[in-house]
């Protein structure tokens, strides 16, 4: 391999088809597909429908405390599968870097996806530690085997797609996928759960199953690494100083605008989890409205963020993906904001209008802004490492989970929240989960994005420009 010659075919790179980034945007609608039905309805299936809120009030704490157990599983285990698996082995200079660990995360995935909607059949105060410990087990397995698919499904973006244009367009192709994702995540499962039926839960996580399977099949190939993004790899590989794990996850934080990234992203997903988490009992006891209607609300949600993401498009032209990136967190934390003040169903769907423009503008820059920090670490290390940059990502990124678990049981316990009885206290503790708190995060977050965040301009093209003079 010669590294000057695949420099000067890199000053050139071809871009990617459009089926191409189709096939591949699947593996973002499989990604966010299982995230939002996570954060949708796994915590309203253990801590409402199982029935033991009334058994133990204390029980939201509880599961919070699973979940912090869980996050910090996560925090250890997220870095280090990124870190073992960023590396060519025999098998994988042949098959991908990415595209095994794919299929090695995705189907265990699947399976314990499905197992966390099946817990022990236990009734009574006895059934709260059975109960406990099979979720903490569960969600631990789960875990692992998601973050390996995570890792190497959104670790493949810049690898991928090379150009700024080109980043851009497949940012648009894959946050359409994570919208239809998010659409179908919700309308199924709106359609298919029941108050008070554990057993709908479960039949709702078979039947996304299939899909998942069917969508898994079809990222497959759309994950295929070709010649040239494999050599890029080994050569940045072989000729890279090899760097233990430790130090590369502090060479990662010390990365400045990686970190502002990742921070932002932070408090988005504290926010996006808040109303997610919430939404369900938001809807049936602040709007006394049936869940059904989120079938409606997450359409709307996807036909504006379908109208919006050409316009956006057009508009990061003009800008920098940067302040695209800060507009679109400051919006949707306005647009949920007014969660504090909407009393009917038309209300709520109006609001759905207005958050799918939103996320549309933050989400369409996700990616871009993400590769981009890749590179500049890429032109420090002499070599890509995305699977490892995403450990490091999915390492904080957890702490999404806690934040939000946290505030949510804090809130039910301070408010005496039952789900058959909420007071008026409990009615605004579920206001200030789905309008302020989210509010508060976004505006934060883009804030001090905005005004840190420096890898744009003459920066971003010098950065694109060193890779292309190293190979990489």
């Amino acid at each position: 391999m010669n590294p000057s010659s695949n420099s000067q075919r890199s000053d050139k790179p071809k871009e990617a088809s459009l089926s191409k980034m189709i096939t591949f945007s699947f593996g973002y609608f499989l990604n966010i597909y299982i995230m939002v039905a996570f954060n949708s309805y796994v915590w309203t299936f253990y801590e409402g429908e199982l029935g033991l809120i009334s058994i133990v009030s204390f029980w939201p704490l509880y599961m919070a405390i699973a979940n912090v157990i869980y996050t910090i599983w996560s925090m250890i285990t997220n870095p280090l599968l990124g870190y073992l698996t960023d590396k060519p082995l025999r098998w994988t200079k042949k098959s991908g870097f990415h595209r095994p660990w794919i299929i090695i995360g995705g189907i265990p995935t699947l399976i314990f996806f499905f197992l966390l909607f099946t817990p022990p059949q236990v009734t009574g105060v006895e059934s709260v530690m059975p109960i406990f410990i099979y979720y903490i087990l569960i969600v631990f397995l789960f875990d692992t085997s998601y973050s390996l698919l995570q890792t190497h499904s959104f670790g493949g973006f810049g690898a991928q797609f090379r150009s700024n244009r080109e980043r851009v367009k497949a940012g648009f192709s894959t946050q359409i996928f994570t919208f239809l994702a998010n659409f179908l995540a919700i309308a199924i499962w709106s359609q298919i759960i029941k108050t008070e039926n554990p057993t709908s839960f479960t039949v709702a996580a078979l039947i996304s199953i299939i899909i998942l399977s069917i969508s898994l099949l079809i990222f497959f190939p759309g994950s295929r690494e070709s010649d040239e993004i494999k050599e890029r790899f080994i050569i940045g590989y072989e000729n890279a100083e090899k760097v233990p794990f430790l130090k590369t996850m502090k060479i990662a934080i010390k990365q400045k605008n990686f970190m502002l990234a990742l921070f932002t992203y932070i408090l988005f997903m504290i926010a996006m989890g808040l109303v997610s988490m919430n939404s369900l009992n938001f809807v049936d006891d602040v709007l006394q409205a049936k869940w059904t209607i989120r079938i409606p609300e997450s359409f709307l949600m996807f036909i504006s963020s379908l109208i919006t993401m050409p316009i956006w498009y057009l508009v990061t032209k003009k800008i920098e993906n940067s302040t695209m990136f800060s507009l679109g967190l400051i919006v949707f934390g306005l647009v949920v904001l007014v969660n504090l003040f909407i009393v009917n169903v038309f209300q709520f769907f109006l609001t759905a209008i207005f958050r799918g423009a939103a996320i549309a503008m933050f989400l369409i820059m996700l990616s871009p802004i993400f590769a981009d920090c890749y590179d500049e670490i890429a032109v420090k290390t002499k070599k890509h490492q995305q699977a490892t940059l995403l450990g490091v990502r999915n390492f904080f990124l957890k702490i999404s989970i806690t934040v939000q678990s946290l505030i949510i049981a804090i809130i039910h316990i301070i408010t005496a929240y039952n789900p058959k009885t909420p007071s008026k206290e409990a009615l605004f503790g579920l206001r200030l989960i789905q309008g302020l708190f989210p509010f508060l995060f976004c505006i934060l977050g883009a804030i001090i994005f905005f005004k840190w965040y420096d890898l744009k301009g003459k920066k971003k093209q010098d950065i694109m420009q060193k890779l292309h003079e190293m190979g990489l």
